[in-house]
């Protein structure tokens, strides 16, 4: 069973043109014709006396009117797929997909385990993890392609629910025969002399670091930019080098380890967060609300 026994199709055919900002690619995705789309588009604007889009060259954008039905419709969406979850388990949490957005730093080990471990209890609950920035793990909660995100130090938003906020200090990764590997925390003059592999400008590590350079004066070059962590991971164990890392990200590195965390002696790289996000106002379907305990113990 899904959405479309419950979710009329104008209201359907309305949020693909919204989310592709085009007829044709939302009829491409929706696989009917492009004049099947236009006829419920039109539709919904007739009866609401309103236009839902502004036409432009490049596309379809939504009104101050579309907007507000967006948001009326994806809730409509998720709480159509809750009730189908609902009726297709009713002898408790049997079966069920969780949809979640995080930042890759977090799906590199904790996501992975704490799914594993809640399987083992429910497993008839599946998981579609999606990889992607700060910003967009956000908007994916806010439109309803996510059921959970993880995002680190976002804004407020009216539409966001902070189920879990934890501060998240960015630490530096080495080798433990690393000459700085001895002491308790190190500063970022120190991190200078030794070779150092960052993750790119897009990123709050990076960011962050880039700002507390800045103000403490210091012009400190990466011998290696990379957007992928176990890259990083391996520079740092393989080469004699240096990474950065949020704390939450590096919590599995333990005595068998070959790398040692230290915390970043600045008040900037210790004042990163991160949140757990849900849909401001939605009811979450039980395998979801079920994820969330577990996972929000995790991080604490």
């Amino acid at each position: 069973m899904n959405d479309r026994a419950l979710v009329d199709n104008a209201l359907r055919y309305f949020l693909e043109v919204a989310r592709q900002g085009s007829i044709n690619k939302a009829s491409n995705e929706l696989h009917v014709a492009p004049s099947a789309v236009s006829r419920q588009i039109a539709r919904l604007e007739s009866e609401l006396g309103t236009q839902l889009f502004e036409r432009l060259p490049t596309g379809m954008r939504l009104s101050p009117s579309g907007e507000l039905l967006a948001g009326h419709a994806r809730k409509a969406r998720l709480e159509a797929a809750r009730i189908i979850d609902e009726i297709t388990g009713l002898e408790g949490i049997q079966k069920g997909m969780v949809h979640i957005a995080s930042i890759e730093g977090l799906a590199s080990y904790l996501l992975p385990h704490v799914i594993g471990e809640f399987r083992k209890k429910y497993w008839g609950i599946h998981f579609d993890l999606q990889i992607c920035s700060s910003a967009e793990v956000t908007r994916r909660v806010r439109e309803g392609n996510a059921d959970i995100g993880l995002a680190i130090s976002p804004p407020p938003e009216k539409d966001i629910k902070v189920e879990k906020r934890i501060m998240a200090p960015i630490y530096a990764i080495m080798a433990k025969d690393h000459p700085l590997a001895s002491k308790k925390q190190v500063t970022l003059a120190q991190l200078s002399s030794y070779p150092l592999a960052l993750p790119t400008r897009d990123t709050t590590v990076r960011q962050l670091f880039d700002v507390s350079c800045s103000r403490q004066g210091l012009l400190i070059e990466p011998v290696m930019v990379c957007n992928f962590v176990n890259s990083l991971i391996q520079f740092a164990a393989c080469q004699g080098g240096i990474t950065l890392f949020g704390e939450v990200s590096i919590r599995h590195l333990n005595d068998g380890s070959e790398l040692k965390a230290l915390p970043i002696k600045d008040r900037e790289m210790s004042a990163r967060t991160i949140e757990v996000q849900t849909m401001a106002g939605r009811t979450l379907p039980k395998g979801v609300a079920a994820f969330l305990e577990p996972l929000c113990m995790a991080l604490e």
